[in-house]
């Protein structure tokens, strides 16, 4: 028996009125994603690559069509429905860290716990976060006394604290040097094979195509292509 698909978005249009104009940022978008797949969105500037994770992620709406995930049409949540949507199925990771300059490692996952509701073990969940992404020996380190690198992998850990079906980022890398990025996109890669996670990660670069299971080619706000990688390259292996 197939199973259904984690995310179905079907014939997604969105529209932003510019002063007489109306941008058309998404036309006729269709896209499915399995469960555990590790997805790449890859395009130029203003092919629709933001705006499909921020729908996806219900920070936005779109102007037609359906987006069902997990069988549920997101589109249709009023604004309670869709705050409890993105805390309890979504954790996203942006290109800037947002880290609160004034916690350590470790109490900015136990912030971002505590917000979940999930209350119980706060310290020993956020230490098993930092080890996940390699960080446990930096918990009581500031965001100020971290790299780059560091403090995204923290951004990780926190995103992570929901136990999310859908891990969304957002140009991730795109502040980073090339050992740097590498080091964020194993994290992802580890925890998307480790705890099960979907992910999908909106890049411009396409050097890290190769890491993931599909690559979806958007242009002009639809689908040009979607490539398959039977066999995903290591991150270790990508050409920059």
């Amino acid at each position: 028996m197939e199973t259904a698909p984690l995310i179905a978005m079907q014939s997604v249009g969105k529209t932003y009125p510019m002063g007489d104009l109306t941008v058309h940022a998404l036309r006729g978008l269709d896209l499915t994603i399995a469960r555990g797949e590790l997805v790449v969105l890859l395009g130029p500037s203003g092919s629709g690559k933001t705006t499909t994770l921020n729908i996806l992620g219900g920070l936005d709406r779109p102007t037609g069509g359906r987006v069902v995930v997990e069988g549920e049409e997101i589109a249709r949540f009023d604004e309670r429905r869709l705050t409890a949507y993105r805390r309890t199925k979504v954790g996203f990771v942006f290109q800037f860290f947002n880290l609160i300059p004034t916690l350590t490692a470790l109490e900015n996952v136990e912030f971002a716990l505590s917000l979940t509701g999930r209350g119980s073990s706060l310290i020993r969940r956020s230490r098993e976060l930092l080890a996940l992404v390699s960080l446990e020996d930096r918990a009581d380190h500031f965001p100020s006394q971290l790299s780059g690198g560091e403090q995204q992998r923290v951004a990780i850990a926190r995103a992570l604290a929901n136990r999310p079906a859908l891990l969304l980022c957002d140009e991730p890398t795109g502040n980073l040097d090339v050992e740097t990025a590498r080091q964020v996109l194993q994290a992802i890669r580890d925890l998307n094979r480790r705890e099960g996670a979907t992910v999908i990660l909106v890049s411009h670069n396409a050097s890290i195509a190769p890491m993931a299971d599909r690559v979806v080619r958007l242009h002009d706000g639809s689908v040009a292509k979607i490539e398959s990688n039977p066999h995903p390259a290591p991150v270790g292996e990508l050409a920059w």
